[in-house]
C-alpha cells in the first residue's frame, strides 16, 4: 500500500503543470504502443521483408537521431511549448502519410525521417522539465511516476489496439485492420496539443530565430563522465535496435498467432515494467541508484536468452514481461543520473546527446537486425544485444560506481 500511496501522493504534490505533462507522456505511449504491436504487422500485411521493413523503421530512428542534435535548437528558437505542440502535430500528419500513402516508398521513407525527428523533441523535452520541477528528494519518484505512466498507456494501448486490428480485420481484413488501427492511434495523438498550451514551461529565452548548433556549444557542455554515459547509451540502443523494433512480427511469426495475441503478449509484458517503476524508488532508497541499476540490467539478459527460444505463449509472455520489468525499470534512475552528471544550465544539451547516442545506434540496430533475421534467423540478433547489454552495464559501473559522488546517491 505504501508503493502506491507514494505513486499517488507524487501525482497530487508534483504540481498541476507535471501533471498535464504526464498526460501528454501517457498519450504518446498509448500512440507508441500502437506502432510497436501494429507497424511491423502492418509492413507485413502489405508484403514488405524483414531487411524492407528494417530500412523503414531505421529512417524512423535515424530520424531521432538527428532531430536530437536539432531539439536544443528547436526548443531554445521556439520555446518548449511552440515546440512540443509542433511536434506531436507533425507526427500525426507524418504517421497518416507512412501508414497510408503505401503505394509510393520515397513518400514512406522521407515522412518516417520527419517523424522521428518530430518524436524525439518531446523525448528531449522531458528529462529537463521534471528535473526543473523536483529536488533530490523527489526526483527519482517523479521520473518513475512518468515512468509507470508511460508504460501503464503501452499496456492499455497494446491490448486494446491488437484486439482493435482483429475487429477491423473481421471487417476488411488483415490490411485493412492494421490500417485503421494505426489511423485511430495517430488521430488520438491531436489530443497532447491541447494539454501542452496549458502547461507554464516559465520564462523561457527565445526570440523565434533559428540558432544553429554549434558543435563546441556541446563539446564545452559536456565532461569526461557524461562523454563516456554516451557510450553506455549507444551500447543499449545497438542493442535495443536488434529486436525491440522486430518483438511483435517475432512473436506473431515464430508462434503463428493472431494480432490480439500480440498485442495481449506485449500488454502483459508492460505489467512488468509497471510493477518495477512502482518499486525502484523504495529500492533505491535502500539500496542506491548504482546498485540497483547494474542489478536490474543483469537479471533481465537470461529472459532475453530465453525469448530467443521456440517455447509457447505462456512461457513467451512470462519471457517477456520479466525481461521488459528488470531492464527498463533502471530508465527512472538512469535519467536522474544522467542529468546529475552535467551542469543543469547544460541538460537539455545533456539529454539531447544522450538521445543521439541512443537513436543513431538504434537505428544501425534496426537496419542489422532486419537484415540478420532475413539470412540468418530470428534468434541471432538476440544473442548480439544479450552482449551489448552485458558491455553497457559495465559502463554504468565505470562511470557511477566508481564514483562516491554518484555511487552513495538515493
Amino acid at each position: 500500500m505504501g508503493i502506491f500511496k507514494d505513486f499517488f501522493g507524487t501525482l497530487k504534490i508534483a504540481g498541476s503543470n507535471v501533471r498535464k505533462f504526464m498526460f501528454c507522456v501517457f498519450l504518446n505511449g498509448v500512440i507508441m504502443s500502437a506502432i510497436q504491436v501494429m507497424l511491423g504487422i502492418h509492413y507485413k500485411n502489405i508484403g514488405m521483408t524483414e531487411d524492407v521493413i528494417g530500412t523503414l523503421m531505421a529512417l524512423k530512428t535515424f530520424g531521432s537521431a538527428i532531430g536530437a542534435l536539432f531539439a536544443v535548437v528547436i526548443i531554445q528558437t521556439f520555446g518548449t511549448k511552440r515546440s512540443l505542440i509542433g511536434a506531436f502535430i507533425t507526427m500525426a500528419l507524418t504517421g497518416f502519410c507512412y501508414v497510408n500513402m503505401t503505394n509510393s516508398m520515397l513518400i514512406m521513407q522521407v515522412t518516417s525521417l520527419i517523424f522521428g525527428i518530430a518524436q524525439v523533441v518531446f523525448t528531449v523535452s522531458q528529462a529537463p522539465f521534471y528535473k526543473n520541477n523536483s529536488d533530490e528528494r523527489t526526483a527519482v519518484t517523479i521520473f518513475s511516476v512518468s515512468f509507470v505512466l508511460g508504460n501503464l498507456a503501452m499496456f492499455t494501448g497494446s491490448y486494446v489496439f491488437g484486439y482493435l486490428s482483429d475487429f477491423f480485420a473481421a471487417r476488411g481484413g488483415e490490411l485493412f485492420g492494421s490500417r485503421m488501427t494505426l489511423n485511430i492511434g495517430f488521430a488520438l495523438m491531436l489530443l497532447a496539443p491541447l494539454a501542452i498550451f496549458r502547461i507554464d514551461f516559465g520564462n523561457e529565452k527565445h526570440d523565434g530565430k533559428p540558432k544553429l548548433p554549434r558543435l563546441q556549444d556541446y563539446a564545452n557542455a559536456m565532461n569526461h563522465d557524461s562523454w563516456l554515459y554516451l557510450l553506455k547509451k549507444a551500447l543499449i540502443g545497438l542493442g535495443a535496435g536488434l529486436v525491440i523494433p522486430y518483438f511483435s512480427v517475432y512473436i506473431k511469426y515464430s508462434l503463428n498467432v493472431s494480432d490480439a495475441v500480440v498485442g495481449s503478449i506485449i500488454a502483459f509484458s508492460q505489467v512488468g515494467t509497471v510493477l518495477g517503476g512502482l518499486l525502484i524508488p523504495t529500492l533505491s532508497r535502500k539500496f542506491g541508484r548504482v546498485r540497483m541499476a547494474i542489478f536490474c540490467q543483469l537479471i533481465s539478459i537470461p529472459f532475453l536468452w530465453s525469448i530467443s527460444m521456440t517455447q509457447g505463449v505462456l512461457m513467451m509472455a512470462i519471457s517477456f514481461m520479466c525481461r521488459n520489468g528488470f531492464m527498463n525499470m533502471t530508465s527512472p534512475l538512469l535519467q536522474t543520473m544522467e542529468m546529475d552528471l552535467i551542469a543543469p544550465e547544460n541538460r537539455t544539451i545533456m539529454s539531447s546527446m544522450a538521445t543521439l547516442a541512443d537513436s543513431l545506434f538504434r537505428a544501425l540496430g534496426t537496419q542489422l537486425g532486419g537484415i540478420l533475421m532475413v539470412r540468418i534467423s530470428y534468434e541471432f540478433p538476440y544473442y548480439i544485444t544479450i552482449l551489448t547489454y552485458l558491455a553497457s552495464t559495465f559502463v554504468i559501473y565505470w562511470v557511477f560506481g566508481r564514483n562516491k559522488k554518484y555511487s552513495e546517491l538515493h
